[in-house]
C-alpha cells in the first residue's frame, strides 16, 4: 500500500511555529515601545540642558566660522555690497558648500507701469452690469424689510444720479 507523509502533522508545527514567532514579536514590540518610553522620558527631564547644548553648539560654529573669515581677510558683508545685481536678476549666495543659501533679487520692472500710473485700472465687470446687481440687491433688501422705503429711495437715487454723471446711462434705468 501506499503510505503518505503525515501532512497534518507538518501543518499543524507550521501553525505553533506561526504562533510562537508571533507571540515574540509582540515581545519585541513591547521592549521596543518601553526603550522608546524611557528614552524620551529622559528627553522630557533634560529638555532645557539639550536646548542650551545645541545653543551653545550653534553659537560655537558660528565663532568659528567668523574666525576663519577674519583668518581670509574677507568681510562677507562688504563683499555682498559691492556686487551689482541687474534689475530682474537674481544673487544667490551658498554657505558651507550649498549647505545653507541666500538668494538676493531686485524686481524687475513691470513692463505695464505705463499703463496702471496712467490709466484707470482695469475693470472686470461691466460699470452697467454692476449697477444693475446692486439696484437688485438693494430691491432684495427693501422686499425682506430691512430698508425702509425712504432709505431705500435714498440709495436708489444716489445709484442713479451716479449713473447719470459718469455717462454709462442710458436713461432706462430711471423710474
Amino acid at each position: 500500500m501506499n503510505s503518505k507523509p503525515e501532512k497534518p502533522t507538518m501543518e499543524l508545527f507550521k501553525g505553533v511555529m506561526l504562533a510562537h514567532m508571533i507571540l515574540g514579536l509582540h515581545v519585541v514590540l513591547i521592549c521596543l515601545i518601553g526603550l522608546v518610553v524611557i528614552f524620551f522620558g529622559g528627553i522630557a527631564r533634560y529638555w532645557a540642558w539639550i536646548f542650551l547644548g545645541g545653543l551653545a553648539l550653534t553659537a560655537a560654529g558660528a565663532y568659528f566660522v567668523y574666525r576663519r573669515l577674519k583668518a581670509q581677510g574677507r568681510n562677507v558683508i562688504r563683499d555682498l555690497q559691492g556686487v551689482a545685481v541687474p534689475s530682474g536678476s537674481t544673487l544667490e549666495v551658498r554657505f558651507l558648500g550649498g549647505l545653507a543659501s541666500v538668494t538676493f533679487a531686485r524686481p524687475a520692472a513691470s513692463p505695464f507701469a505705463e499703463i496702471t500710473a496712467s490709466s484707470a485700472p482695469p475693470l472686470l465687470e461691466d460699470p452697467e452690469t454692476q449697477r444693475l446687481r446692486e439696484l437688485a440687491s438693494l430691491a432684495q433688501l427693501y422686499e425682506k424689510n430691512l430698508l425702509t422705503r425712504e432709505e431705500f429711495e435714498r440709495a436708489k437715487g444716489t445709484l442713479l444720479s451716479s449713473v447719470q454723471q459718469s455717462g454709462f446711462g442710458s436713461g432706462s434705468l430711471k423710474n
